[in-house]
């Protein structure tokens, strides 16, 4: 992944993130020739110029207003600092906008300006993304395209005999959020989605009023227009593992032999995007599918990790999140830097939704790529990403190696499967990806299933119990937080499980009925709260299943006062975070502090009580960047 320096980049903390969510991170996507990449997008500026060099895009903020904010007093807020909205987000994320900075303003002073409103829920950098480079029996039907024999991946995930199931469907839809598509390829013309109105309506016209000018193919975010095509490569070679054309006798096959890719194009030649490209990708996901009624039934996300940022961001998190209603299946890449995401968190695929599939890398011989990243309780799978064979700009074909590679398969398995039967919920279809697929030993200990993807299983699976422990991973901090678990029955939830907690002998019943922390009622995922008390240390979880986990509750933030009135001064200290990361302090949802924690990740930071604090229990909560961990401490204002 590409290492910038960050000398003149504000600290990552002078953003505001919601109180329950942990810092941000910065977007890379995985590509090469025998290698892996990254991507951005900012329509208010020469976005391309903005990006270059850059970890956020100058003269920009991702700004989110308080709930009841009205239209008129967010804009008043802008007016009274030089700002002005570049582009809304309402229709995904209530009250997101996408702000441009009067000049002069630096990002780092309209972060600290924007804190000081009251009516701002969170205000962030447009962080950069960047593409990483890497090196690079049953029934059956099979192609007759001329190099399907090079591909190896359809035999080892058991592809042709799902085939003889189903090819796919040309009304479903899947969206490939990436450098674009080249749509007139050979192999993937036919398959390149096309919004009627606007192919067959007047040129230079907004046809179906969507907002888009001519997006007949889908749209570029990154360069502010509506053509994605693929000016970089990445993009269409996902793309052709989703739905190149089968049985045409011309190229390779996709997992889909029928279906549309919809490009949406959020990373530039050089491989680099940003946040509002991305978030406006999904926003533009939800209005085709909820208004203009597209079977979008998955996306595909090759991008995302570290170094760039390891945190995460309130924005991408509610963006995703605002998918699930929808019926959305987001493919994450697991990312490209060999180690545990249960450990260090890599984003977005670490964010903690139902509707994400995170996705590690396999070769041929189903071992893990030496490149991947895996986590027992953060990736949910495997799929082939060594030496994909796929589609490549100007009728050309190309293979290539990283999670970005294996992410398209599972992203094209949602698709063959909703075309298979459309009467299947999207969280059926997320159980039978993970439930269908063949236990391999490489995965086993390293992803919630322990199973690399086998399409005929997927499509075929009967009796095959999966449970694994979702949240908390390996290490965690002090407060109220979910335990969550994946039981299920191919694509059936199993029924409810319990977990009891050592030391202390504490037993929680986790239910699947969609209250509290429980995000979608009978999806196969079941809940519980739990509040660990300050540095207790190491506890072991055996649910009802017989399986057994191990956290590590590492994080605490302790007062110098638990009560006192509004105007009060508050010292917080905290331990257990990664020796020299970045701490941000909130109080309720307002950042107040940011601190380093030393050598032994220990922190001190000074709380001021906002004078507009009500009588009553308040939230103080210090989260680490790097590490993900946030534990809290409760103030009273008497």
């Amino acid at each position: 992944m590409s290492h910038h320096n960050k000398s003149n980049a504000p600290r990552r903390a002078r953003r505001l993130v919601l109180a329950g969510l942990v810092p941000m991170l910065v977007l890379a996507i995985g590509l090469g020739s025998g290698g892996v990449s990254s991507a951005s997008s900012a329509r208010p500026q020469a976005a391309s110029n903005a990006l270059a060099g850059n970890d956020f895009v100058a003269g920009q903020l991702l700004v989110r207003f308080a709930p009841g904010t009205s239209t008129a007093a967010a804009s008043a807020v802008n007016a009274k600092l030089g700002a002005t909205t570049a582009k809304s987000f309402a229709s995904l994320v209530p009250n997101l906008q996408l702000v441009q900075l009067k000049p002069g303003l630096s990002v780092s002073q309209a972060l600290a300006a924007y804190g000081q409103q009251a009516s701002v829920r969170y205000a962030q950098p447009n962080w950069v993304s960047h593409i990483d480079g890497l090196r690079a029996s049953s029934v059956t039907k099979t192609p007759n395209d001329p190099r399907y024999g090079e591909q190896w991946d359809w035999p080892k995930i058991d592809a042709p005999s799902a085939w003889s199931k189903s090819t796919g469907s040309h009304n479903v839809v899947v969206t490939d959020i990436d450098t674009g598509m080249d749509y007139n390829h050979e192999d993937l013309a036919a398959n390149a989605w096309k919004n009627t109105a606007e192919c067959k309506g007047k040129k230079g016209v907004d046809d179906d009023k969507n907002g888009y000018v001519d997006d007949c193919y889908g749209i570029d975010t990154i360069n502010g227009d509506s053509d994605p095509i693929d000016d970089q490569g990445h993009g269409t070679h996902t793309a052709g593992t989703i739905g190149a054309v089968g049985n045409n006798g011309v190229g390779v096959t996709g997992m889909n032999w029928n279906v549309q890719v919809m490009p949406c194009k959020s990373h530039n030649s050089s491989g680099s995007g940003s946040v509002s490209s991305i978030i406006e990708c999904f926003q533009y996901v939800k209005m085709e599918k909820g208004k203009y009624g597209y079977d979008i039934i998955a996306t595909n996300n090759s991008y995302g990790s570290c170094p760039e940022a390891c945190d995460n961001n309130p924005a991408t998190k509610e963006a995703i999140a605002a998918l699930v209603k929808p019926g959305v299946i987001m493919a994450f890449a697991a990312g490209n830097a060999p180690r545990d995401n249960d450990i260090r968190p890599n984003y977005p695929s670490n964010y903690d939704l139902p509707n994400i599939i995170g996705v590690a890398a396999t070769d041929v011989n189903d071992g893990l790529a030496s490149f991947s990243q895996w986590g027992l309780r953060s990736v949910d799978v495997g799929a082939p990403g060594v030496g994909v064979l796929s589609t490549f700009p100007d009728d050309t074909y190309g293979s290539i190696s990283g999670t970005s590679m294996a992410t398209p398969h599972v992203a094209g398995l949602a698709a063959l499967l909703h075309a298979g039967d459309k009467d299947l919920d999207w969280w059926a279809i997320r159980n039978l990806i993970l439930a269908g697929g063949d236990k391999v030993s490489s995965l086993d200990g390293k992803t919630v299933s322990g199973r690399r993807i086998n399409a005929a299983g997927s499509m075929s699976c009967s009796g095959v119990k999966l449970f694994g422990m979702l949240s908390p991973v390996a290490t965690t901090g002090s407060m109220k937080q979910a335990v969550e678990a994946l039981n299920i029955n191919c694509a059936k939830p199993a029924g409810d499980v319990s977990v009891t907690i050592n030391p202390g002998s504490t037993k929680l019943a986790l239910k699947d009925d969609g209250t509290g922390s429980d995000v979608v009622a009978k999806d196969g995922i079941y809940t519980a709260n739990w509040s660990p008390a300050c540095g207790s240390g190491d506890f072991k979880f055996k649910f009802s299943t017989g399986k057994t986990y191990n956290v590590k509750v590492a994080a605490c933030v302790k007062l110098d006062k638990k009560s006192g009135q509004a105007g009060t001064s508050v010292t917080v200290t905290g331990s257990g975070y990664t020796a020299g990361e970045i701490v941000d302090v909130f109080f309720d949802s307002k950042m107040v502090d940011t601190v380093d924690a030393n050598g032994q990740g220990k922190i001190t930071a000074t709380v001021k009580v906002p004078k507009s604090a009500g009588k009553g229990k308040h939230t103080i909560m210090a989260s680490g960047q790097t590490s993900g961990i946030s534990a809290t401490a409760t103030f009273k204002v008497t």
